[in-house]
């Protein structure tokens, strides 16, 4: 990596704390040069735009997210185990951002403002939504769920006891959320394992 990288990737890194705790929305070229202690035409020169800079945090985001939570989880066995995997690097992530994850707040604060920063956090979320998907059919052939599943549904059912997750976690400060979170879990895989292992 060459300094002008190093110095790009250091900077984002600020950019995606900043983000995580104020909202991508209130971080700017001027607000993240402040940050940084570095001028305003320096930081310009690597982004020229505000919303190319928020791009790119989302940008540098997503690979840190598939640093720590999806190529760990795809080095565990296939099925359950995985899935498992999965859900803990998830919570470990948005545990350690101040503000919790990013592409959550983000989604709620560019939901209905058309542009390049919501169509590349669309995708993005897209992209994490496929992920699930797959890792649900590597579960079917590894023999932890049905063969008739709806992989999309679980995708869906997934994702929505994450963001529950997220929720309780950041918002309502419950002690029992732990607890919940992983009998919630416990309960949505009883749902999908073949009916065997219902009994």
């Amino acid at each position: 990596m060459s300094k002008g990288e190093d110095t790009k990737r250091t900077i984002l890194g600020k950019g995606l704390s900043m983000a995580s705790t104020l909202g991508l929305d209130l971080v700017s070229i001027g607000s993240l040069a402040k940050a940084t202690n570095m001028s305003k035409s320096g930081l310009f020169a690597h982004f020229q735009s505000k919303e190319n800079l928020q791009v790119e945090i989302l940008r540098h985001a997503g690979d840190v997210f598939a640093e720590r939570i999806v190529v760990p989880a795809l080095k565990t066995q296939a099925g359950i185990p995985r899935i498992m995997a999965l859900v803990a690097n998830w919570i470990q992530w948005t545990s350690r951002l101040k503000g919790g994850c990013i592409f959550v707040s983000a989604s709620s604060d560019f939901t209905d403002r058309p542009g390049k920063v919501r169509d590349f956090l669309l995708n993005q979320q897209k992209e994490w939504l496929e992920c699930l998907r797959r890792i649900a059919k590597s579960a079917v052939t590894a023999g932890d769920f049905r063969e008739d599943i709806d992989c999309d549904q679980f995708a869906f059912d997934l994702y929505s006891l994450l963001l529950g997750f997220h929720l309780y976690h950041n918002l309502l400060e419950s002690e029992e959320t732990k607890r919940r979170q992983e009998k919630a879990l416990e309960q949505l895989l009883n749902t999908y394992r073949p009916t065997s292992s219902n009994s």
